[in-house]
């Protein structure tokens, strides 16, 4: 009886948690899978915008970006992936999201911008990222894989992304699964600023940290 309460407890925390990030999220849900061998392309949800990765020939290396105005067709490149990836745009049509699955174990969060003069990534952001995921990494250890299992654009408010990180370390040099690590940030796009450091520590208990706008 005890292990059927807590498999039910566990299944119930599971849905509970998948349902309250998907209540932060905007409502447009609509993603692509590009690589570096096909050509594909999602237009924005008011149809102005459409990324576009550009698949190369079968030795290419990598892959172009575009974002191109449809109304001018005037396009611009706006950088290249090298292996797979994840792209989706934001309800508000300003901002275009890409997971970078860049390695089999890494991956590289990037956010464009068309709200500007020009389309542009936002710089820094996954650097940003990866130093709060790795302030709970001991020092004289290393992750054996970092993953997005859930990201999307903050309902209602496009200039804030939710992303969910699996990140799993262990001492270097060390034969050993690992210790999980698993956190639940939400980072303003406008200054860089993690605004809340959710860790899922391995008992179950979450802890949070709400670090402002």
């Amino acid at each position: 009886m005890v292990r059927g309460r807590t498999a039910i407890f566990l299944i119930s925390w599971i849905s509970a948690a998948c349902l309250g990030f998907a209540a932060e999220c905007d409502g447009h849900t609509k993603r692509l899978d590009i690589d570096i061998w096909s050509t594909r392309s999602v237009d924005s949800p008011d149809g102005r915008w459409q990324f576009t990765a550009v698949g190369s020939e079968p030795s290419g290396r990598e892959a172009p970006l575009y974002i191109q105005d449809i109304r001018t067709s005037r396009r611009w490149k706006v950088g290249s992936i090298e292996r797979d990836g994840v792209v989706f745009w934001s309800e508000d049509s300003k901002r275009v999201f890409l997971e970078d699955l860049y390695a089999a174990d890494d991956t590289r969060i990037r956010v464009f911008e068309v709200a500007g003069p020009l389309p542009h990534e936002i710089n820094g952001l996954d650097r940003k990222i990866r130093k709060e995921i790795n302030a709970h990494v001991p020092m004289d250890e290393s992750t054996l894989w970092l993953v997005y299992p859930q990201s999307c654009f903050v309902a209602g408010d496009s200039s804030k992304i939710v992303v969910t990180a699996d990140a799993p370390h262990v001492r270097n040099e060390a034969n050993s699964p690992g210790k999980p690590l698993k956190l639940r940030l939400t980072v303003n796009l406008g200054n860089l600023r993690i605004i809340e450091s959710i860790v899922e520590p391995s008992d179950g208990r979450s802890s949070s940290t709400n670090k402002g706008n």
